[in-house]
């Protein structure tokens, strides 16, 4: 969905741009949302039901609030407010449109990069996590007569455990460092 808004919020400055007035703007961009996405959209029905809302003399600022808190992203709501005091306000209310869309646009890339990398440590984690143990299976099973002095002795069984509780919380510490919240 942040993505279509994405591109929808395009669509708007695109339109706006050209001159269209923000009603129009808005409309526009719904037959160019439709385009983009012709079946599959999750944004499509929620666009819709707001031009519907203002083609029925509902205040453009109120039916883009409505529209955001349905849609229920931080970035549209943040656009509502910007477009409710840029309506009440008066001036060149399509440049500050404009203007916050690329800035919301710069943070959606931003969250994208973070996503990206962190999907990336998500992987390496997972894999750090099974190779020591797939190590240990391997010899294990290929010569066990090197792992017997591990665990056929107090000290051994000791040493194992220390090692497996060091193992276990370096895990969830790995785990607690990848959650990013974005």
């Amino acid at each position: 969905m942040l993505m279509e808004f994405k591109e929808y919020m395009m669509l708007i400055v695109a339109s706006l741009q050209t001159g269209y007035s923000l009603e129009k703007a808005l409309r526009q961009s719904e037959s160019e949302l439709k385009r983009l996405y012709p079946s599959e959209s999750v944004l499509l029905p929620f666009v819709h039901v707001m031009n519907q809302r203002i083609g029925m003399n509902v205040q453009l600022e109120k039916a883009f609030f409505e529209f955001a808190k349905e849609v229920d992203l931080e970035e549209a709501i943040s656009l509502a407010e910007i477009i409710s005091f840029a309506k009440r306000s008066g001036g060149n209310y399509g440049k500050n449109i404009r203007d916050t869309a690329f800035k919301i646009e710069e943070n959606l890339s931003v969250k994208q990069e973070i996503e990206t990398i962190t999907t990336e440590k998500r992987l390496e984690l997972k894999v750090m996590c099974v190779m020591p143990l797939a190590i240990l299976a391997y010899i294990t099973i290929t010569s066990s007569s090197f792992i017997a002095p591990l665990y056929g002795n107090a000290l051994g069984i000791l040493i194992m455990t220390a090692c497996l509780i060091a193992y276990g919380l370096l895990i969830m510490l790995g785990r607690r460092i990848i959650e990013i919240n974005i």
